[in-house]
């Protein structure tokens, strides 16, 4: 039995390992410029332990990027904490946003991830992670004329494109304040028919 247990805390142990390091690689080098001989020297694991948790080098960036829709949830509700629901709102959106400066946010979830890991398999990690959150806020914010989900969807949707003008401007700094603009604006009408 403590030999099972050991076999599988050292195979959750490899796991992180290789998410660990193969998270550092993608963010420095992007999906295509990554390689399987390099992570498996980085994170000290042969080849087959790669491939005995991971199918192929896609599947482990999907891992890779579900880790990041997670810890970037975990940043938006920690932002929004404590706070009324269209405070809430605005400071969830503030962090997203905030989020792009990270370039890990930026080259995995903004840039990379809906190419390599496709449309409906990136919408879906939206769905599941960051439209979830924002949905949860939003049914607290009073009679909407909107289904929360719907509106959750959109409000994304527009973070989502300010955020690839963050990360794509030679100036991002200023693009982040005008994205920032645009979205208060955009979240002051949608209260105001509330």
């Amino acid at each position: 039995m403590e030999v099972n247990d050991a076999r599988i805390q050292q195979g959750s142990e490899t796991q992180k390992t290789l998410r660990r390091e193969a998270r550092k690689l993608f963010t420095r080098k992007g999906y295509s410029g990554a390689n399987t001989n390099e992570l498996v020297e980085r994170a000290s694991v042969t080849k087959g332990a790669l491939y005995h948790h991971f199918a192929n080098k896609k599947e482990l960036y999907q891992a890779v990027v579900e880790d990041a829709e997670q810890e970037l949830v975990e940043k938006l509700e920690a932002a929004g904490a404590g706070k009324k629901a269209w405070e809430r709102l605005h400071a969830m959106c503030r962090a997203y946003l905030e989020s792009c400066r990270d370039p890990a946010f930026a080259r995995m979830l903004v840039l990379e991830a809906p190419v390599v890991l496709g449309w409906k398999t990136w919408c879906n990690l939206e769905q599941k992670y960051e439209v979830a959150a924002f949905a949860r806020c939003l049914s607290e914010c009073g009679t909407l004329s909107e289904p929360a989900d719907t509106l959750a969807q959109v409000i994304l949707g527009a973070l989502t494109t300010g955020a690839r003008v963050i990360a794509t401007d030679p100036d991002p700094e200023k693009a982040r304040a005008e994205v920032e603009r645009t979205i208060d604006r955009l979240l002051a009408g949608l209260r105001s028919t509330a």
